[in-house]
């Protein structure tokens, strides 16, 4: 073989080696921009039962809390109920300490009753390594 096929060879495993990474990369990036601003619900339910009455539902989907910011009236809504969609496990904290962190792994639930603390605005995230995810309950009356 020639210098020139050798060096030839060469620079095409390279090429072929950057595109590997460069697809590689694309595939685990996570969802697109366009996803995350949607801030769509699930289309599909895993239940025919209605809601129970009382509770406010919160996922965990595609790294992101829907809703992010809830707005309760302890009045007519006292728990809200998270639930994890995504594959990843999530430690799952309240900045005020209104519970001890729970590991929410895809498909666990959660559930905090706000009638028994003060209308207040409490904040609460899932963390995965160094990533954190924000959230908050508003249970002040309307002002």
């Amino acid at each position: 073989m020639s210098r020139k096929t050798v060096l030839q060879s060469g620079v095409l495993l390279l090429g072929l080696f950057i595109v590997l990474i460069a697809v590689g990369s694309a595939i685990a990036s996570g969802p697109s921009e366009e996803v995350i601003a949607s801030d769509r619900r699930p289309t599909t339910t895993t239940t025919t039962e209605p809601p129970p009455e009382g509770v406010a539902f919160v996922v965990i989907n595609n790294g992101a809390f829907r809703p992010a910011i809830l707005d309760i009236d302890v009045n007519e809504i006292q728990t809200v109920r998270w639930s994890n969609e995504d594959e990843s496990v999530y430690l799952f904290t309240s900045t005020a300490d209104l519970w001890e962190p729970v590991e929410l792994a895809q498909g666990d639930e959660f559930e905090f009753d706000f009638s028994t603390v003060e209308p207040g605005i409490y904040r609460f995230n899932a963390t995965l390594g160094f990533n954190r995810i924000p959230g908050s309950v508003d249970t002040r009356p309307e002002q």
